[in-house]
């Protein structure tokens, strides 16, 4: 179909490769939930699309960006709806920025969504009476150094995959009162969480469940005010919001429509007046859509125009749903039965009705516009009982109900989202705020054999930047565990189980602290670290994946720790007092202990005291030199040359033990079962690390309490470090230990038995993909968390 083709040709030159990518996965797994199809997205540099070229996007104008969302669902309905949420989100970023002329923070927010291809998800308000887009959704709390958030949104699409969520909020005003300001927060911050919502199966790939705040803790910088903008600027901005979404969203569902009727087509099925007719009713759709845009790219972008794009939008509706209905009548009942994804085109295609705002809602507006009474303005006006969907026969024919609940009509101006079936109010008090539950994902099942034992599947790379969402809600309640239960065996918890929220200081943990707690508490007074009565079972000693997984791991974890305690010991050296240099001392004498302690399990497993130290330098020589180096390259000047003592400090806590840890504790729990003096030894190094996380922390905290003007320079370090880490092949390394370790358990799996890797998912179910986004996920939990805690979380989100 030459538009259909002519809107392909452009999405490939705005994003190359990506409907090649989308068209090489199942089409039912590109619709089903888990965001198949959005490592596509990101690879062709989709998250930039709109973003305008002065900020480092593609810069597509609104017709063409109308063009490539048509083109996107028409092969991948539920990306190109979730995807919409993003453009949206984003365009309302580019142009409050531009409005205000704000620091500069928006600017480099919107370079990093292209820089580093970063998912936004929309928390703003849903149908307040009187509002605009910007009017709050959330409760914000004053709190020291920023604000507690609380509130709800649903559905909310991309829940799952969003690297940054926006919303508004309203915060006291410095002259008393209430001002709305918009929010700008990473989506791995404690206290976020999803819940089931999305019921439906159609366009069930656009993750549009629940999203919760419960006393999220954002820091005061992130919290951007709306008051220095011209008079009106959030009348604009409410107005071009709405531009953008209903372009696109309309955008979506013409794609979808036109794969339809493109099958029609092909199959020259009735007669030709028929396929003409069917053709130029899709093509009304088109026309009416792609005028709209061009206006918008004219500059109309007022309230007269928003009531032009709404009268194209409800037109093309019109056009899209009865181009689909004729498509599957003219393709046969026969297509229709043989064919899932007719049925499943024709039931989404039904779908455009319900997104905000509704006819009903706007109608008296439109006709005071239309008869020149009045300017067109969204009212607060309650709407006309709600009415059933249009075509309910259609949608109840492809057996895919998009809704169970009456689809009621907003009252006011509402925040485009996805499709809903019933309107919800999304502002949650504090003492309201919804009990944390679990998450909803549940992991893949593991491909297997014939004789169903799990196949080793090789992982794609996890990239740190974006990872997976927590798969257990955390509150966002610091911990309250004392220093004596973080350092007990038995008491500690782990990175996996919240231990990113302990705060303790330099004086909870000083050298008495240590030589009271850690030999007896943590060690148990064992020194290598495992009890004595563990052993390790013979297959260990015998050569195959397995041993070479273990031997490679363990020789890695005892290079980087003597590298650790080299560096550690330069941060001792420019310590700036006896209680940090207290503190620095028994994390030196830690890290030496940790790579005494993996030394001697490569003598465990059966080799040479005299051949340990070549052993170390053959099987860790490639991940010396494409990790470790450049991390010492970059961080021993620091320390050693500048004796830049908080530098040091933030390179630790954030770019070593931050990323490294969370996967050294999931070390600890795939090696449990196998190898218990592994385990214990991984477990009583994470107690200390997570000791090293939180003082480390608290340290730049109180530093920076006392020396704001030393922010800038410590957030830029931050970004250099991660900039760099990105580059790091860290997620191959991952990748061929997890390949090996799954591939040798193989023959164990009778004795490893039901053993829970982590609550709820046996190891023996898990795949190497699955236990290398666990790591990624709780990195990023764990980032966020510490970087906010010390007050640099800006440094999270660009």
């Amino acid at each position: 179909m030459r538009s259909l083709d002519q809107a392909r040709a452009l999405c490939e030159s705005y994003l190359p490769g990506l409907l090649d990518g989308l068209s090489k996965i199942p089409f039912e797994q590109r619709e089903a939930s888990g965001g198949a199809t959005l490592p596509a997205f990101r690879a062709s540099g989709g998250p930039s699309l709109v973003i305008p070229k002065d900020y480092g996007g593609l810069g597509a104008s609104p017709l063409d960006a109308v063009r490539v969302t048509r083109a996107i669902g028409a092969h991948a309905p539920s990306l190109t709806v979730a995807t919409t949420m993003h453009h949206f989100s984003v365009a309302t970023l580019f142009t409050f920025a531009e409005s205000i002329k704000n620091s500069g923070m928006e600017w480099a927010l919107l370079e990093a969504i292209t820089n580093r291809n970063l998912l936004v998800s929309s928390g703003f308000a849903e149908g307040r009476p009187a509002q605009g887009i910007l009017s709050p959704a959330m409760t914000a709390t004053p709190v020291d150094g920023g604000y507690r958030i609380n509130g709800s949104k649903k559905p909310c699409s991309l829940s799952h995959s969003m690297d940054l969520l926006t919303a508004s909020v309203a915060v006291p005003a410095q002259g008393g009162g209430q001002q709305t300001a918009f929010l700008l927060m990473p989506a791995t911050l404690r206290g976020i969480t999803r819940h089931p919502f999305w019921g439906s199966s159609v366009l069930a790939g656009a993750e549009s469940d629940e999203v919760r705040l419960t006393d999220v803790f954002i820091e005061e910088e992130l919290v951007i005010p709306t008051e220095n903008g011209p008079d009106g600027m959030l009348d604009d901005l409410q107005t071009v919001g709405f531009i953008w979404f209903e372009l696109l969203i309309t955008a979506s569902y013409l794609g979808m429509a036109s794969a339809l009727v493109e099958r029609a087509l092909a199959d020259r099925r009735g007669a030709v007046t028929d396929r003409a007719a069917l053709g130029t009713r899709l093509e009304t759709a088109t026309q009416l859509l792609e005028g709209a845009a061009r206006a918008m790219q004219a500059g109309d972008r007022d309230n007269d125009a928003l009531a032009r794009v709404l009268m194209a939008r409800y037109g093309a509706q019109d056009a899209i749903t009865d181009a689909a209905r004729q498509a599957v009548e003219m393709l046969g009942g026969m297509s229709f039965i043989r064919s899932p994804e007719v049925a499943y085109l024709v039931a989404a295609c039904q779908c455009v009705a319900f997104h905000p705002p509704s006819r009903a809602s706007v109608a008296s507006p439109l006709v005071d516009f239309l008869d020149g009474t009045g300017p067109f303005m969204m009212n607060d006006s309650p709407a006309p009982a709600a009415q059933p969907p249009a075509a309910p026969q259609q949608v109840a024919a492809a057996q895919a109900p998009v809704a169970s609940q009456p689809r009621v009509a907003p009252q006011a101006p509402v925040a485009p989202q996805a499709p809903t079936a019933a309107a919800q109010p999304s502002v949650v008090a504090p003492s309201a705020a919804p009990a944390a539950g679990r998450a909803i994902e549940p992991a893949p099942a593991p491909a297997r054999a014939a004789d169903g034992a799990p196949v080793a599947v090789p992982a794609p790379r996890p990239v740190v930047t974006y990872g997976p969402q927590p798969a257990a809600p955390r509150s966002g309640e610091r911990s309250g565990m004392t220093a004596d239960e973080a350092a007990d065996w038995d008491q500690a918890s782990s990175l996996f189980d919240g231990a990113e929220g302990i705060r303790l200081t330099a004086r909870d943990c000083d050298l008495r602290y240590w030589f009271a707690n850690v030999p007896q508490r943590t060690l148990r007074g064992n020194i290598l670290g495992y009890s004595p009565e563990l052993v390790i079972p013979d297959f260990l000693h015998e050569p195959g994946p397995l041993r070479d997984a273990l031997i490679q791991e363990v020789a890695f974890r005892a290079l980087a720790e003597e590298r650790a305690a080299r560096a550690i010991g330069y941060i001792v050296a420019c310590a700036p007092d006896s209680t940090t240099a207290e503190f620095y001392a028994t994390q030196l004498m830690d890290e030496t202990r940790h790579a005494m302690i993996f030394r001697n399990h490569l003598r465990n497993l059966g080799i040479d005291e005299r051949d340990v130290a070549a052993v170390i330098a053959r099987e860790t020589a490639h991940d010396r030199a494409a990790i470790l180096d450049p991390l010492e390259d970059y961080g021993m000047p620091i320390v050693r040359d500048r004796q830049d003592f908080l530098g040091g400090v933030v390179l630790l806590t954030i770019l070593v033990e931050g990323f490294l840890a969370p996967s050294f504790e999931l070390s600890e729990r795939k090696w449990r079962p196998i190898d218990p003096r592994m385990a214990d030894m991984e477990k009583g190094a994470a107690i200390d690390e997570v000791r090293h996380l939180a003082v480390g922390t608290s340290i730049i905290r109180e530093h920076l309490q006392r020396h704001p003007d030393d922010k800038e320079r410590l957030v830029e370090l931050i970004r250099e470090g991660m900039r760099l880490w990105e580059q790091l092949p860290v997620s191959d390394q991952l990748t061929r230990w997890e390949n090996w370790f799954q591939e040798g358990i193989a023959p164990h799996l009778a004795a490893i038995g039901d053993y829970e890797v982590w609550d709820g998912r046996r190891l023996i179910d898990t795949t190497p993909e699955e236990r290398l986004q666990k790591a990624v996920e709780i990195t990023s939990i764990v980032h966020s968390t510490r970087l906010t805690d010390m007050g640099l979380g800006r440094a999270l989100i660009y």
